[in-house]
C-alpha cells in the first residue's frame, strides 16, 4: 500500500481529508539518524506492503528532523506525546485509536488493530 510522505502542515491538512470517506489514518514518525527508527520503519513498511489497496486505511510517514514543526503540530493537535519512532493510528473521526513508539511498534499489534477495524 502507498505511504504518503507528509512534509508540512498543508500536506497534513490534505491527508486528514482522507477520513471523509470513512478511512482510518496511520502516521509513522521516524528519525533518519536513529537505529531504532530504522528498525521500526522496516517493520512498518513490510506490514504496509502486505495491505490491500482496497482497505479502509491511508498511510503516511513523517521525517521528524526535516518536518519537525509538522511533527510537533500533530502531537499537539492529537494530544499525544511526540516520540520517534512512533505510530499514531486514527479513527475516521480523527480520534487516536492506537499509539505506539520504539519497540512497541510490531506487526502483531498493527494486525490486531487492523482486525478490529474490519469488524466494525
Amino acid at each position: 500500500m502507498k505511504i504518503n510522505k507528509l512534509k508540512n502542515i498543508t500536506d497534513w491538512e490534505e491527508f486528514k481529508k482522507e477520513t471523509s470517506t470513512g478511512n482510518e489514518l496511520i502516521i509513522f514518525k521516524f528519525s533518519p539518524v536513529c537505529g531504532v527508527s530504522f528498525y521500526a520503519e522496516n517493520i512498518f513498511q513490510d506490514w504496509a506492503e502486505k495491505l490491500q489497496e482496497s482497505s479502509r486505511l491511508r498511510l503516511s510517514k513523517i521525517n521528524v528532523i526535516s518536518a519537525r514543526k509538522l511533527s510537533q503540530q500533530i502531537a499537539g493537535e492529537l494530544n499525544v506525546s511526540h516520540e520517534s519512532p512512533q505510530v499514531i493510528w486514527l479513527r475516521a473521526d480523527l480520534t487516536v485509536k492506537w499509539n505506539a513508539s520504539h519497540y512497541e511498534i510490531n506487526k502483531a499489534e498493527m494486525d490486531k488493530n487492523l482486525t478490529f477495524s474490519h469488524k466494525k
